[in-house]
């Protein structure tokens, strides 16, 4: 046996796992057209040594699809592959599509697709894990050794079916055979029975590596960084990563010996990932925390040498070539190596050899977005591994994907600040021009000034203003020596804090700060409120909207798209909520609706709040809800315990504005909701507070999307018109034991961008249409919101029936306005306004009536077992009593309110007495036979309380009211 092998296992020492599938194992083979070749050259360098010598990144090619019964067929299309072949473990929903480049618009156009995780994707059926081994500081493994010690961290991977083949470049042999690179780097396939649990099950992985000594340590980067590795490279477990697993290109005589793949186990069968999911427990978790802790100390002193000697190698070089002094040189390189922060100072090497600093990158962004270069500090390796995110609304960065990714912020060289007597003046005008230069400050509200993190606007304190003065800016004072007579001997400068006085100068100056207007943040694209697309990055000074995203290539949203575009996109945009148990088809226009919302909410002044309601716990209504969030943050959205009490409420509702909270969810409601508070937080683009500490009131923008959710939801008062219901239906006695075939949640997060352009989608081809009228009427209040949310469903719905389309895949679903008339008649308010007029009207008819005098009516006429004592003791009732001051003051509110053709209007006021009497609508009056003349009402005139009856003289005839 060749030595290379010597150490290879066979079949004969492979486990059974499992009873085989008849589903086949599917993954993608990417046939690279540019560049032709994928893989490495190696061949023999002038010392006799291997050499290496990479190829450029793949931008065009096609994607096929290959599915394959078990590892025989794998390890047979794996040998198949040529050096122009790569492979990607997630799959297309195609099964053969062109790819190219993200930046490649020309082609995209053409039908190809970028090799991204919106269109790669981990499918929840049999597909391959793949585990990537790149050796160990204690020497090198064999693949036994290798596949015991990862079955030593991972006990249940024993049962595991695996093919084992060695990394493209191990195996090589010179052509005097000499071993320029043994078989130490390894690569094991297993197929899975669900590979949407991949990304977890590599999760769990290296937990269970941390938690096994000698399976995971640090290593020590050229700058002194401390890099975590473990016994596998922990970051392969994406379905849009290439794995160069096709032949390197042998030259110089150079060959590989060794290196058939090995199957270990029973190649028909597929391991199941949950139980490797199961085994990282929270005590192996814990362990895994302390091993990644102890495994950081352990290289500390010698991370603290390395990065002494790396600043101390590259700073006078440095000093000399950007003209600045070595202490400023090492300043420089300690905040590139310490904080991930790139001086306006630093040097960067282009992939083309070329060498910019940092401040030529700011200053150009348009120039230099997305342009790669080498690793900031550790330039000599790849060329390629870091690419400059410049325009993406955030602060720039530069991502380099060595040693498992790491973000470097880029940022300007400090300004300089005098501190002084008689200075505060010049010194604040000073630190205003430098934070209006660096664009990082915001106007929000009337008086607040917020900064952008995260994705979200917070509001900043004065503490925080003084820190970031002290960041962006270097205060100094300068010192005067003078002799005895006067004449000055010299001058130093002294170190300065940054001063309070300035921050609190800064924050004072509402209105003339002239920072940049924000009113919003978003991470996805939206619209303007005239409806015009916002899908690039940055601030939108028309606007105030603010677009961050990490997205080197953005996804856009089509200006004019057809009918049969928006009808895709709604397919899309329902098929992750479409098993939810709705109870009607106005239940899915609401929620709907409400996707709509979420993704146009920055841009909506207002918008009606959603509730999600059922009649019993665990049918789904909080995590439908969670879905909705998730299109307007891009993740889980935490709840709020809801409060009826109106203070409570408006400190609870300022303080999530404050913190930045795109998404209000209140759960699990359990008495009738609405107030004064609720109703004006949804009716209002800006909403005011008192922030704790303070003695004055902060105006902050009002973008929060506000959800609901509770059983059997009660909406009082006005409220029932602000908050649309959206109710569910399991029709179960126990809907909290049903399963799903997928996680609703996770796929809306995963795919958030792509389903926010399919909402956007839908509206954008409404207004490509014309924006016709197709729902009537006009939500007052929220009249944007009924315009590019409510107008544009009720339009796809018309141009669904006319389609012709096979409605498969598509949901059926009522104007989301209907929810609100339903809303009305089930609103306990109007149900006694309603039993109050009837009764009214049928014992009074039209004669003045004060309350006390309906009182007395009402004890006199059998008391409780009368109809209008029993509506009257719903609106006045108290202990056992009706209360004539309450009764009076409730009669007040709804004065003049129309309900079942009825409307109670003041008849006279005589000495403070009010009367009051009922009137009815023509239709009313029509149902009930009244002839056209008969409503008629008192004249101002003083009647005794106890007059029930007023003679026909006394009465003016009035018309009935339309």
């Amino acid at each position: 046996m060749n030595d290379l092998a010597k150490n290879l296992a066979t079949s004969d020492n492979s486990r059974n796992c499992a009873e085989p599938t008849k589903l086949p194992l599917a993954f993608t083979v990417i046939t690279s057209s540019q560049p032709v070749r994928l893989t490495k050259i190696i061949g023999m360098n002038a010392h006799g040594g291997m050499r290496k010598e990479t190829s450029a990144m793949l931008s065009r090619g096609q994607a096929q699809r290959v599915v394959v019964a078990d590892l025989h067929g794998l390890k047979h299309q794996l040998e198949a592959l040529t050096s122009a072949q790569a492979v990607t473990w997630g799959v297309t929903k195609d099964d053969t599509v062109a790819v190219c480049t993200q930046g490649d618009a020309q082609a995209q156009e053409a039908g190809a697709i970028a090799r991204t995780r919106e269109n790669f994707k981990f499918r929840a059926a049999p597909g391959v894990m793949m585990l990537d081994h790149d050796g160990v500081p204690d020497g090198e493994l064999s693949p036994l050794q290798f596949r015991d010690r990862l079955i030593a961290a991972a006990p249940v991977l024993a049962d595991a079916p695996m093919l084992w083949r060695p990394s493209a470049s191990a195996g090589c042999v010179s052509p005097d055979s000499s071993i320029l690179s043994g078989l130490t780097r390894h690569r094991l396939y297993i197929p899975v029975a669900d590979a949407a649990l991949i990304p977890e099950a590599g999760k769990a992985l290296e937990a269970l590596l941390w938690a096994t000594p000698g399976a995971g340590w640090c290593d020590i980067g050229v700058a002194g960084q401390r890099l975590p590795r473990c016994l596998v490279d922990v970051s392969v477990w994406q379905p849009e990563r290439l794995d160069f697993a096709g032949p390197s290109v042998l030259v110089d005589g150079v060959t590989r010996a060794g290196v058939e793949g090995v199957i270990y186990g029973d190649a028909t069968a597929q391991f199941n990932l949950r139980v490797l999911i199961d085994s990282a427990t929270p005590s192996i978790k814990k362990q895994a925390q302390a091993g990644l802790k102890a495994a950081r100390a352990a290289v500390a002193e010698k991370c603290d040498t390395a990065r002494r000697n790396w600043v101390a190698d590259k700073a006078p070089a440095l000093a000399q070539s950007r003209g600045i002094k070595l202490a400023q040189a090492t300043n420089v390189l300690e905040r590139a190596a310490v904080h991930q922060v790139l001086m306006g100072d630093f040097e960067l090497t282009c992939a083309d050899g070329q060498v910019v600093h940092v401040a030529q990158l700011l200053d150009n962004p348009h120039r230099w977005h997305n342009t790669r270069f080498a690793d900031p500090l550790d330039p000599d390796a790849d060329k390629r591994v870091a690419v400059a995110r410049l325009l993406n609304g955030t602060r720039p960065d530069l991502f380099s994907h060595r040693h498992g990714g790491m973000r470097y912020e880029l940022r300007r060289q400090s300004a300089r600040v005098q501190l002084g007597r008689g200075m505060r003046v010049d010194s604040t005008d000073a630190v205003l021009h430098i934070l209006r230069d660096r664009s990082e400050l915001f106007d929000f509200g009337t008086n607040a000034i917020a900064f952008v993190a995260d994705g979200k606007a917070t509001p900043v304190s004065r503490d925080w203003l003084v820190d970031h003065a002290g960041r962006v800016a270097e205060f100094y004072s300068v010192k005067t020596e003078r002799d005895e007579e006067g004449n000055v001997t010299s001058t130093r400068e002294i170190p300065e804090d940054a001063p309070t006085y300035i921050a609190n100068a800064i924050l004072a100056k509402h209105g003339s700060r002239n920072f940049r207007k924000l009113t919003a943040v978003t991470t996805a694209p939206t619209l303007r409120p005239d409806g015009s697309v916002l899908d690039e990055p940055g601030h939108d000074p028309a606007t105030g909207l603010m677009y961050v995203t990490s997205e080197a290539y953005p996804l856009t949203v089509p200006s004019a798209p057809t009918v049969e575009q928006a009808l895709d996109a709604l397919a899309k945009l329902w098929h992750p909520i479409r098993l939810f148990p709705f109870a009607d088809k106005v239940a899915v226009g609401v929620t709907l609706a409400a996707m709509l919302a979420a993704c146009l909410r920055p841009a909506l002044p207002t918008c009606p709040a959603t509730g999600f309601d059922a009649p019993a716990a665990g049918t789904g209504k909080t995590l439908l809800a969670k879905c909705i969030g998730a299109l307007a943050t891009g993740g889980d959205v935490a709840v709020l315990p809801p409060t009826n009490e109106e203070d409570e409420c408006r400190k609870r509702l300022f303080a999530a504005l404050r913190g930045g909270s795109k998404v209000l969810l209140w759960d699990n409601v359990r008495e009738p909701l609405g107030n004064s508070v609720i109703d004006s937080f949804l009716t209002s683009s800006l909403f005011a507070d008192r922030v704790l500490g303070v003695s004055e009131n902060v105006e902050l923008p009002n973008r929060a999307l506000f959800l609901v959710s509770g059983n059997n939801l009660v909406l009082t008062g006005d409220t029932h018109r602000r908050i649309l219901l959206a109710r569910l239906d399991a029709q179960i006695e126990t809907p909290f034991k049903r399963e799903f075939e997928f996680d609703p949640l996770a796929e809306v997060c995963n795919n958030r961008q792509a389903l926010v352009v399919a909402a956007l989608t839908i509206v954008r081809a409404y207004i490509a249409a014309g924006r016709p009228k197709a729902a009537k009427g006009r939500i007052a209040s929220f009249e944007l919101w009924d315009d590019l949310v409510r107008q544009p469903l009720c339009w796809l719905r018309e141009r669904m029936a006319e389609s012709g389309r096979d409605m498969a895949d598509l949901p059926a679903f009522v104007d989301p306005a209907e929810s609100i008339d339903r809303a009305a008649s089930e609103n306990p308010e109007t149900s006694k306004l309603a039993a109050l007029l009837n009764a009214w009207v049928t014992t009074f008819g039209t004669t003045p009536t004060s309350p006390a005098q309906a009182i007395a009516k009402a004890n006199e006429l059998n008391g409780a077992h009368c109809v209008l004592f029993d509506a009257l003791d719903e609106i006045a009732g108290q202990n056992s009593k009706l209360n004539v001051r309450i009764l009076g003051r409730w009669l007040e509110r709804h004065s003049g309110q129309l309900c079942t053709g009825l409307r109670l209007v003041l008849a006279n006021k005589t000495n403070g007495l009010k009367r009051w009497t009922v009137v009815r609508t023509v239709e009313r009056a029509a149902t009930d036979k009244i002839t056209a003349t008969v409503a008629r009402v008192a004249p101002s005139c003083e009647i005794q309380d106890g007059d029930d009856i007023v003679s026909a003289n006394q009465l003016d005839d009035v018309e009935y009211f339309r």
